[in-house]
């Protein structure tokens, strides 16, 4: 077999190469970020949130970040306030389940804000004509209670609870 190169003239390529890789590598700059703001897809697929917010997105997270609270401190107060007679999915206890009002309010309202202030206002002073509920509901579990709480908390409640909605939930039109 006859060979291409002197093992004199392979030994000089591979030396040649290796130094230019080398110089290479170290002259090279990092990737310049775009001027939006973004990174370069392969700086970004590294970053941590934190670093993400801190090119410009820090509106989008710290609302992100409030309205996760808000749902966290809205099931606190489910907890606290309403578990002892809305059960989370049927059967029902002594009043109508999340997941069932979750459902009504959600076929009935598009948006979940005048879902939020309906809920809230009609917790705060219950009346049969302020409900999305069938009159049979009402036969079956009563009026409650006025819910004494802030306004505030009870916004939260009514955010968590516009949250629970299941799409897969196969409730009639009085809340189960």
């Amino acid at each position: 077999m006859k060979r291409v190169f002197s093992p004199h003239t392979l030994s000089t390529i591979l030396i040649a190469s290796a130094t230019f890789f080398t110089a290479c590598q170290q002259q090279s700059a990092p990737v310049p970020e775009k001027q939006s703001g973004t990174t370069v897809e392969s700086e970004a697929s590294s970053k941590t949130v934190t670093e993400i917010d801190s090119d410009g997105n820090r509106e989008a997270l710290a609302k992100k970040e409030a309205e996760e609270a808000a749902l966290k401190e809205g099931e606190a107060i489910y907890r606290k306030s309403c578990q002892s007679c809305h059960s989370l999915s049927p059967p029902a206890k002594s009043a109508p389940s999340i997941i069932a009002l979750a459902s009504q309010y959600r076929s009935r309202y598009s948006k979940k804000a005048g879902a939020v202030a309906d809920m809230a206002s009609f917790m705060k002073a219950p009346a049969v004509e302020k409900s999305i509920l069938g009159a049979g509901t009402f036969e079956r579990f009563g009026l409650m209670p006025p819910v004494t709480l802030p306004d505030d908390e009870l916004e939260k409640v009514a955010g968590w609870l516009w949250e629970q909605y299941d799409p897969d939930f196969e409730g009639g039109g009085d809340c189960q």
